[in-house]
């Protein structure tokens, strides 16, 4: 029977029994050998591996018996990031995860409706909320003092998300708060990112995955150079972390309450629903069997949609249409490319400005546009590059001569070295990230008293970075809605 998903901070812990059964259950998984499907490695495998980096770190040894090659194609590599697939992708991810820990539970005498929790860290009435539960914080398990397998894990220095001295900004609910549609469209940005096919890093992040999923994993793992990044800064070692999963049934949890809003748009176009073609999306099972699921099994009343204790508290939801998807509007509207720069930028730790001309005047549109919601603009920050597993770019954008009004936001580029090698499928073509600017170009419109014909955006790194960035266009996109 399957369980209900609870939040691990109303559980009666620290140290409560589904955390205690957890550790546990990923204690038994890591004695388990890389080739057993039902393994720690295994599981961690099919979200992305590194042999090599895997080796050096003493995960695995050159001669730990693997699973052939054919099924390392098919199994190995493949978490969906930076496309539409991102997060029924994670879903499917999590069911199978979840029922082969439930199923050993189970036969350990375990409860038979556990159920992976989630790290609520954006509940504002918890002032906790953002601090690492205690359970993967401690070294031992209370009562048999034995190592505790959640806190056997490489991280960064913090033991909380948000502000830190080389990310100074906090995670937020923006993408659960500005009612929107599920898929982007060219240079504009939806909750669940731009149409993609089976692409472990594609090119643009959906609003959820930018903010607060991107956000939460370079956190966590960490970049403090010299020193190594964290598991949890890199995918291809994120999913050998165990605060993954409940920060990932977080991130499900959030798209589970987005569905629920009235005005949200979600994706239900059979390309989306029978995705992807022609690889699709392989897990195994308890009993070791491997099966194929597409998103449409992912969506609520589906053989996958988990059940979740509340989607209110930390979700800046509130339900309208119960625990079905909310309707899906027709329409989403045109784009229409507005202005970009010309030349690659080279960012390090020192800032780098590049000039964007307007084709258009957005700005006097949007101040003339009724209702305003009607006119849109986007700022894209396209085809990053970088050797680093993941990037952090701080942008600010003004209109010269124009005081006092301005654009401040923090990109995280989760997966850039991955998106950005063309040893794999995506060539590297790097990464982009688009930004919502309608509200703060209208500020600089009004205070101009004329139209805008320029604007200037700065890029720079966090201090101490040494790894270069290259970003090939800045971009200004208008959407008008339907």
């Amino acid at each position: 029977m399957a369980g209900i998903r609870k939040d691990i901070a109303k559980l009666g812990g620290p140290w409560s029994d589904t955390m205690l059964w957890y550790a546990r259950a990923v204690g038994e998984l890591r004695t388990r050998q890389l080739r057993d499907r039902t393994s720690w490695l295994y599981l961690a495998a099919i979200h992305g591996i590194n042999p090599q980096g895997w080796i050096d770190q003493n995960i695995i040894s050159p001669t730990t018996p693997a699973p052939n090659a054919d099924e390392q194609r098919l199994m190995f590599n493949q978490c969906q990031h930076a496309g539409w697939f991102f997060l029924p992708w994670h879903r499917g991810y999590l069911h199978a995860f979840e029922a082969i820990l439930a199923d050993w539970i189970v036969s350990q005498g375990g409860p038979t409706t556990w159920a992976l929790p989630y790290w609520n860290y954006l509940n504002g009435s918890d002032p906790a909320s953002r601090d690492y539960p205690q359970e993967f914080l401690d070294s031992t398990i209370p009562g048999d003092n034995t190592p505790n397998p959640l806190a056997n894990a490489f991280r960064g220095p913090a033991v909380k998300v948000g502000p830190q001295a080389w990310i100074n900004v906090d995670i937020s609910l923006d993408a659960q708060t500005t009612q929107t549609v599920y898929t982007s469209i060219p240079g504009t940005l939806g909750y669940g990112g731009p149409i993609s096919g089976f692409d472990q890093q594609g090119n643009a992040y959906g609003a959820v995955e930018s903010d607060p999923h991107n956000f939460v994993h370079v956190m966590v793992g960490g970049n403090v150079p010299p020193s190594p990044t964290g598991w949890m800064y890199d995918p291809d070692f994120a999913g050998l972390d165990p605060i993954f999963w409940v920060h990932h049934c977080n991130i499900d949890r959030l798209w589970a309450a987005w569905m629920t809003g009235g005005g949200n748009s979600q994706e239900t176009s059979r390309p989306w629903l029978n995705g992807p073609f022609p690889r699709q999306f392989a897990m195994p099972d308890a009993q070791q069997n491997i099966s194929i699921f597409t998103p449409e099994d992912t969506l609520p009343g589906a053989a996958l949609a988990p059940v979740y204790d509340n989607l209110i508290d930390g979700t800046g939801i509130t339900p309208t249409v119960g625990i079905a998807m909310a309707t899906t509007p027709t329409g989403r509207g045109t784009s229409t490319l507005v202005g970009a720069n010309d030349e690659v930028l080279q960012v390090t730790a020192s800032p780098v400005t590049a000039r964007v001309k307007l084709a258009a005047a957005p700005a006097a549109a949007l101040a003339a546009a009724a209702p305003a919601a009607a006119e849109r603009l986007y700022l894209n920050v396209e085809g990053v590059r970088g050797n680093s597993p993941s990037g952090v770019l701080s942008v600010r954008v003004v209109a010269p001569g124009i005081p006092d009004a301005e654009v401040n936001e923090t990109l995280v580029f989760f997966g850039l070295g991955k998106a950005s090698s063309t040893d794999g499928s995506h060539a590297g073509n790097g990464l982009s990230s688009t930004v919502e600017i309608t509200d703060k170009v209208a500020a600089m419109q009004a205070r101009a008293g004329a139209a805008i014909q320029e604007l200037e955006v700065s890029l720079v790194q966090p201090e101490g970075t040494s790894s270069e960035i290259t970003v090939d266009r800045i971009s200004i996109y208008r959407l008008r809605v339907r």
